[in-house]
């Protein structure tokens, strides 16, 4: 599980309902719960998502935002090198033939299909063009999940003005339309209250808007967009290794290039890792 989108929302959420308490009755005004409001709010939302993408691509949404509650799905710097470094060994001293027998237990689906390619072909320009594509299919992959929340978050805070918009047109069709009070200042007392009641029912919906575009489907997008950013990085560092393997380069030599991809600490703690 990832602790910090877990503690964040606990903190987000926290916060807002201690906003919403009342100084007076501390409690929290039954105001706040309109249900027309979320109507028009999610089902808005989601009205628009469905129309801006295709079915298919909605149902894997949850699928994604689920990826946020879970921890890193790729492996550390360290593994990778030392996994490299392995099959980099296997493949000089024993040859193709036993490093066919150990791709398939390689769980990383990028690297395994990388040197399942790289066993095939002997063209060095060929295998990198395959990798790189590779990557750009998963780019592209991530970029879909990314701006389905980004839209979403677009379109929270506009569902809830347009909900605002309604609201305020129901309150002043309602005055127009209210009959004669006893006298003028009894019609403007009870006037100003239905305004002032209407004006706060409404502007809930612009709440909700903007709650959830904030707090939920934007953070969402740029946790997608971080994953997203550590996966490539990792499989670029996969990349290196796997042309180092197929051009039959020392592991030591390998290992050289792989820690260009990582900052003095991280080089420092591999290095007297692998000392010791």
């Amino acid at each position: 599980m990832d602790v910090a989108t877990i503690i964040g929302f606990i903190i987000g959420i926290g916060l807002i309902l201690f906003g919403m308490v009342d100084s007076v009755t501390k409690s929290i005004p039954s105001t706040f719960l309109n249900y027309q409001g979320i109507a028009i709010v999610l089902g808005g939302t989601a009205a628009a998502t469905l129309i801006n993408y295709p079915l298919k691509k909605i149902f894997s949404l949850f699928k994604v935002a689920g990826l946020t509650f879970r921890g890193k799905n790729v492996e550390s710097d360290n593994d990778i090198i030392k996994t490299l470094v392995d099959i980099n060994i296997t493949s000089r001293k024993k040859g193709l033939v036993e490093l066919e027998k150990i791709i398939p237990t390689i769980k990383n689906r990028f690297l395994r299909n990388g040197l399942q390619f790289m066993t095939i072909e002997k063209d060095g320009d060929k295998l990198l063009q395959f990798l790189h594509n590779e990557i750009n299919h998963t780019m592209r992959r991530h970029m879909i999940g990314q701006r389905m929340f980004e839209n979403m978050g677009t379109y929270a805070p506009a569902f809830g003005l347009l909900g605002t918009v309604m609201g305020l047109i129901l309150m002043m069709t309602s005055q127009s339309n209210g009959g004669a009070a006893d006298g003028y200042s009894m019609q403007m007392e009870n006037s100003m209250n239905h305004l002032l009641s209407g004006m706060g029912v409404a502007l809930v919906t612009t709440f909700y808007g903007v709650l959830l575009s904030n707090l939920v489907f934007n953070p969402i997008a740029g946790k997608l967009k971080i994953r997203s950013e550590e996966e490539i990085y990792i499989n670029e560092m996969m990349i290196m290794g796997i042309q180092s393997i197929h051009q039959k380069e020392h592991h030591l030599k390998m290992v050289e290039k792989l820690l260009t991809f990582l900052d003095k600490n991280a080089k420092e703690i591999h290095r007297s890792e692998n000392a010791n």
